[in-house]
């Protein structure tokens, strides 16, 4: 070998060197973020999106709706929406909101007491599947601003590059168009899944994506499509709790004896025949304490009902004190009930006012007015009392009145805790800071407990979260708007990449086209393999259909360092994770002694 051939051949050993060790050193923090990514989905049950270190470095995006003026004005406190829209600015069709038109942008002022709020929710919801999704698919070893677009769901609108922050804006402004919200002010779920259809059908990737709108989904059906890797879009509807006024149905008010209250039940009791079909709440006059009170509510056949206690502390003065039933307790009208009234400790010493008659006769209260109807063979048969009382009920009965709602996407969930974190668009929690949250790098997954069920009674919905910021008094999930892949026929693509056909290799070291491949020493073999439906699994390498290697994760490659020689046959078999597989090989001279 001369020195010309030994230069070229050092200079091109020191090239690949310096570019093997400038690939690790810009792949370094999406390894850690991955790392990260393992431990945080291991830990304490959890389960979270997986990052894509392209252009999904943190798992499911968490873009941000509080940007530019993506503003509505909604009436204020009158309840009359005064201001009138300026520049390209709409009324709502339903006349309550003034919504920012095609430009995305507020131009309106709110005049006198109408108000203005972000109300981008829906459209960023989307934007985070959508990019997310886009970055499952697209060139895994792709970065922000490289240029390429591989993958149709997201595309360049007008600012150079597809998986620029400077898109991000540009994309949920064209789904704010396309779903209704700068016309309605508002995203209504029809108009949300109408959108998402037509942006399929638009890339071409309606026979690869659908999406599905479930009403009052349970949590495990939740948690078991987040942990399919599903996008899904929660529809949190806001609910305020209006109590009503309480009435009082049946009542006896008047006095003359007082008598210490017994810890014994069934002891001191009253009857009532309501009027109407629920009890809500009892008040009695009694005096003294401090000490713990109950009331118990029971039906003609001793069958309870309810149970309310309350410490109503000192009571120097005779009081009515309330005891309230929650849930409240149906009655059936003109039947009897019973109530007693009973203390929780020997010591405490509060008494109960009542009147008493010798001779039921003289009793003048008539039934369903306050009296005392004793149970047979009780100590006080023959010998009525009419204790104090009033049975109370709501009337308007309370409700849940729903003030607004809000879409969320959902990052991660914990069945062991029942927990669920979400990419919210209107606040960071879990991590606040002032990041940039149209780089998809810089996310807040707000964690919340769920509880199981409803507050409101009279809703369908099957769980809510008691902790969630919203300000109103129940945050209860409505709906759920799930985007998956469809079913997976197709296979995925793989073709082994190194050692190329008719190249000389020099231990793992590509040197120049010849007539064959000839590799000596070592080598690296090498196998791209991309799957635009349901995503890569895994590539298998073999020799001579010996199954040497399975690589999980790209870039998907073996080191061939076994001794051997003469001609094999190197093979490449990627699967998708639809369980479709595809292969590719190569015949290679190979001579590693």
């Amino acid at each position: 070998m001369n020195e010309k051939i030994k230069w070229v051949l050092s200079a091109a050993i020191c090239v690949l060197f310096v570019i093997s060790a400038l690939s690790s050193a810009v792949n370094v923090s999406a390894e850690k973020r991955l790392e990260t990514y393992k431990e945080t989905n291991t830990n304490l049950g959890w389960y979270w999106k997986p990052p894509y270190p392209n252009y999904a470095p943190s798992g499911m995006p968490d873009f941000s709706q509080k940007q530019d003026k993506w503003k509505i004005i909604f009436p204020g406190p009158d309840g009359v929406l005064d201001s009138t829209p300026s520049g390209d600015d709409v009324v709502s069709s339903d006349g309550l909101r003034i919504a920012p038109g095609p430009d995305c942008h507020l131009d309106s002022d709110p005049v006198p007491d109408d108000v203005t709020k972000f109300n981008f929710c829906g459209p960023v919801a989307v934007a985070n599947c959508f990019w997310w999704f886009d970055s499952k698919y697209a060139n895994q070893n792709g970065t922000p601003g490289d240029g390429k677009d591989v993958f149709p769901l997201v595309q360049d609108y007008t600012v150079g590059d597809d998986h620029s922050a400077a898109n991000v804006p540009k994309l949920i402004c064209k789904l704010a168009n396309e779903m209704g919200t700068c016309r309605e002010g508002t995203t209504y779920i029809d108009d949300m899944q109408d959108a998402i259809d037509e942006w399929f059908d638009n890339t071409g990737l309606d026979d690869m994506f659908e999406e599905n709108t479930y009403d009052a989904p349970t949590f495990q059906f939740i948690e078991s499509e987040i942990e399919r890797s599903q996008d899904v879009i929660l529809l949190l509807g806001l609910y305020d709790y209006i109590p009503g006024d309480k009435v009082v149905d049946q009542q006896q008010l008047a006095w003359v004896y007082w008598d210490p209250i017994q810890t014994a039940t069934l002891n001191d009791y009253q009857s009532f025949k309501p009027t109407v079909d629920r009890l809500d709440a009892i008040q009695i006059l009694i005096v003294g304490g401090p000490g713990s009170v109950g009331i118990n509510v029971y039906d003609s056949n001793k069958t309870l009902l309810g149970t309310s206690t309350f410490d109503p502390g000192p009571l120097p003065e005779k009081t009515w004190v309330q005891f309230h039933f929650d849930p409240y307790i149906p009655l059936t009208p003109d039947k009897v009930y019973y109530f007693d009234v009973w203390k929780q400790n020997e010591e405490d010493t509060y008494e109960w006012y009542f009147l008493s008659y010798e001779n039921p006769a003289n009793d003048p209260y008539p039934p369903g007015q306050g009296w005392m109807d004793t149970l047979p063979n009780d100590i006080y048969e023959g010998n009525p009392f009419d204790w104090t009382f009033k049975t109370e009920y709501y009337d308007p009965p309370p409700e849940c009145v729903r003030e607004a709602g809000h879409y969320v996407t959902c990052a991660g969930v914990n069945s062991d805790e029942s927990k669920i974190a979400f990419s919210d668009s209107a606040r960071d929690i879990q991590t606040p800071s002032d990041d940039d949250h149209n780089d998809a790098q810089y996310v807040s997954h707000d964690i919340y407990n769920v509880t199981t069920g409803c507050p409101c009674p009279d809703l369908p919905y099957k769980w809510w979260l008691p902790d969630f910021p919203s300000g109103y008094d129940y945050t209860i999930v409505e709906q759920a708007v799930v985007i998956c892949p469809k079913p997976d026929a197709t296979p995925p693509t793989v073709e082994i990449a190194k050692p190329k056909e008719r190249y000389l290799y020099l231990f793992d070291y590509e040197i120049i086209p010849i007539g064959l491949t000839l590799i000596i020493g070592p080598i690296t073999v090498e196998a791209e393999a991309i799957d635009n439906e349901s995503g890569m699994n895994r590539v298998e390498f073999y020799t001579d259909d010996e199954l040497k290697h399975t690589d999980n994760e790209t870039p998907y490659e073996w080191k061939w360092d076994e001794t051997v020689f003469f001609m094999h046959t190197i093979k490449a078999v990627a699967y998708d994770n639809a369980g479709n597989h595809a292969s590719n090989e190569i015949q290679v001279c190979i001579f590693n002694i």
